[in-house]
Order: structure tokens, then sequence, then C-alpha cells
């Protein structure tokens, strides 16, 4: 190494100009009172390298070395981050019950599944994911949302950015995404970057209006039936149905149903997925444990109509699965034992219990503020009628130490007046206490 090391440093000085012989193996150990072994080790590394070249009968010579520039990019000042001890209460719209997770009942279900008997443990995971979680997946989507699939049209993702990668590649280059307005922007920027046209369409009271997607006939509408995001609608039967007749008129008209956070409805049992009434294979169904068992679980799944299925089936196996092949058998173990039909009941009441407390706790604002959402997810939306507007509402509640979501980023174009000074505050990962506490300062500050 120290042989090695002195002569890279005298090639990229420049002391060993280019095409210098150096001395032979024999000779420089003989100088060095060294092993010829030791030589050629420290010649054999600068040769891969690219520092020496090995001539046959001729020896070893320096290489041609161009000089490496140094830049001179300035990096750009960015803004000072939040302290994380600034913000006493955070309403996250994203985060979970953490106390709630069962830590114990998780490990034992990963230890039964760590199993050095198992001969599959260890190889690579199939690219559809594993077939016995798929199967569990595809009953459970039955039983709990009255999903028809086989358990060969259900595909395992890590997370929803890795199944649309997939169904970006699946449907037609040319085909145009649309989205509700407001919009799951994650989704819809997504789409941009893969090169999709992405076009926004207006909603109503019932969800995404089909009258203004008539003139498109190759296109994949992406909605949030069961509970909109971010306005918490929920699309009635006669929307849905309207919205699959429109696709018949078209074979290349497709809908992606994304059933966000849909396991979680407190004031009736949950409503069946639009997929349910599909009859003519024109749903894609999207869905996720990140809000029913832990965002860190990174598992997904999509169900394809048969019809998309067979281009997966052409053109996407070479694709390696990106989920562990152990974490999706501690998945299947969960969900085949009950432990997930268990864990999800006791979510609901959970959420239930936190919704209510949020509710109550903010009645005393009174009619200055107005709720709604709160059938469903683990949010609601706020809208402020003392004049504060939405930026104004934002900044003052951080002045005091919370944090809340505003919903304008979700709008492309302008926020209608109906939305204005709305904000998301969500409560999954907050207790009673903590409940209390943020309403109290948001009162100060909303005063």
């Amino acid at each position: 190494m120290q042989i090695y090391q002195q002569i890279k440093q005298q090639i990229r000085a420049g002391v060993l100009p280019d095409n210098y012989r150096l001395p032979s193996k024999r000779q420089l150990a003989a100088q060095m009172q060294i092993s010829v072994n030791t030589v050629s080790a420290a010649y054999s590394q600068l040769v891969s390298e690219g520092f020496l070249s090995a001539q046959p009968q001729r020896g070893f010579f320096v290489c041609h070395l161009d000089e490496l520039i140094q830049g001179n990019i300035k990096e750009e000042q960015q803004s000072q981050p939040v302290q994380p001890d600034s913000i006493l209460v955070d309403f996250s719209i994203n985060d979970v019950a953490r106390d709630k997770f069962p830590f114990q009942v998780w490990r034992k279900t990963m230890n039964k599944c760590f199993n050095e008997y198992d001969p599959n443990l260890l190889t690579s995971t199939p690219p559809q994911g594993d077939y016995k979680l798929r199967q569990a997946i595809a009953q459970y989507l039955y039983q709990a949302r009255s999903v028809n699939c086989t358990a060969e049209q259900v595909i395992i993702g890590a997370g929803n950015d890795n199944l649309l990668q997939m169904l970006s590649y699946i449907l037609d280059s040319n085909c145009v995404i649309g989205m509700e307005n407001p919009v799951y922007h994650k989704a819809m920027h997504f789409f941009q970057r893969m090169g999709h046209t992405v076009l926004s369409f207006p909603m109503d009271s019932q969800g995404m209006q089909v009258t203004p997607l008539e003139p498109y006939t190759n296109i994949a509408v992406y909605v949030t039936p069961s509970h909109q995001f971010p306005l918490g609608i929920t699309m009635p039967v006669s929307r849905r149905i309207k919205l699959l007749n429109w696709t018949q008129e078209s074979k290349q008209r497709y809908i992606i149903e994304d059933d966000y956070d849909s396991e979680f409805r407190y004031n009736s049992r949950p409503i069946p997925a639009l997929q349910s009434l599909d009859q003519n294979g024109r749903v894609i169904y999207l869905g996720t444990f990140s809000k029913s068992i832990a965002p860190s679980l990174r598992i997904s799944y999509m169900v394809l109509p048969p019809s998309l299925l067979n281009i997966y089936l052409e053109q996407y196996l070479s694709f390696q699965s990106a989920v562990s092949r152990f974490e999706q058998a501690v998945l299947h173990e969960f969900i085949l034992s009950g432990h997930f039909e268990t864990h999800l009941n006791k979510m609901r009441k959970v959420y239930r219990t936190r919704c209510q407390e949020l509710t109550q706790a903010l009645s005393v604002f009174g009619t200055d503020l107005q709720i709604s959402g709160e059938g469903a997810g683990l949010y609601l939306v706020a809208q402020l009628k003392n004049g504060l507007t939405e930026k104004e509402m934002c900044y003052r509640a951080h002045h005091q130490g919370v944090k809340v979501y505003p919903i304008s980023p979700y709008f492309n174009g302008p926020v209608p007046q109906e939305h204005q000074s709305k904000v998301l505050l969500g409560f999954g990962a907050l207790n009673n206490t903590q409940i209390q506490h943020g309403v109290a300062l948001l009162r100060e500050a909303w005063k």
C-alpha cells in the first residue's frame, strides 16, 4: 500500500510524467529490499486503476491523465429550517397513531417468519410480489372493499410512487392523465415527470365532473372517490355509475381509483370501492398499508384489469420487485393470523375518538369555524369565517407553536371563493392532551 500510494501521488502531481518507464518489479524489489510479490501487488493495483499500463516485454509505463478541474460552484443559501422544538403541536395529515402500533405482535410475527429452513427466504421476490401475500390481499379487498379480483391481478409495490411508475409504463405514452382539482399533487407531478400530459378537471359536491371529460378518448382519470383528498368528499353511487359509463365510449378510457384511507369511516361502514361496480375492466385500483399499519412499511398494491394485466405480463416481468421478500412474508402472516383485522378494528375506535375529541375542542370557535370531512379519514377541513386569510391562519398558528396545513397548494389555479381560508388539521398522531393544547393555542392565534 505504501508503494502504491507513493507512485499514485507522484503521477497525479506530475512528478512522474506521461509514458515514464518505471523500474521492473525485480529492480524495485532489490532497491527496496522487499519481496517481488509486494511490488507486483502494488503495480497490479495501479494498472487496474489506470495509472499504469503494462506492456509485454517492455515494462510498466505511466498513463496520461487529464488535469482534474476544480469547480467554483457556490452553494445556494438555503432558508433556515424550522427548529423541531419550535413546534409544540403538529396537526400532521400524514402521521398515524405511533403509540398504538402492535410492536409485540409484529416482533413475534417477524420471529416466526425468520426461518432458516425456509428455502425461499433469501431468494429474489417474484416481480408481481409474493403470491401468498397477493392471495391474502385479494381476499381482504373482497371482504372489506367488495373489490373483485384474483391474486394474479394484484401487483405489490414499494409505495404508490413505485406503482405509479409501473402504471406509467403500462399505459400508452400518449395517454392523458386527468386529475381532480384540488388534486393529490404528488401523483400529478409524478405523471408529469414521466412524460404524460396531465389535465385538471373541476369538481362539485359529488366529486369529479364527468361532462368535461367527454372530448377525451385516450385518457385515465385519477380519482379518490371514497374520501377525496383534500376536500374529504365521498362520491355517491350515481356519479360513480356515470363515470363508469363514460369509460365505455372508448377502449382507451380508464379510471385510476386511489382508495385513500378508505378503511376509516366513523358514521357508517366503509363504502364499497368504485371498482366493485366495474363490470368491464376499466378501473385500476390502488391501495396501501401506510395508513392502516404504518407509513414506514412502504407496501402498496395495485389491481389491474385484464386488458392492462396482459400488457404488464408482456413488458414488465423483467423488472424485479422493489419490496423485500421478508417484509412481504411478515405482512402475509400478519394478515393470515387475524392480527391485521384486530389492529384495524382497534384503530377505527382510536381514530373515531380522536376525531370526536378534535371536533368537540374546535366547537369553542362557535360559528367562526366551519368543519367538514369529519366522517372519514385522519384529518378535518377547517374554514375560518372571521376574516383571516389562509396565509394569516398558518402564520399566526406557527407563531403560537402550532403547525397546520394550507389547502391552497392542492389547487391548480386560483382557489375558489368557497374554499378560501381553509386549512387541514390531522389528528392521527395526537392524543387528547395534545389536541386540547393545540386547539387552545389556535384559539389564541385566530381570535
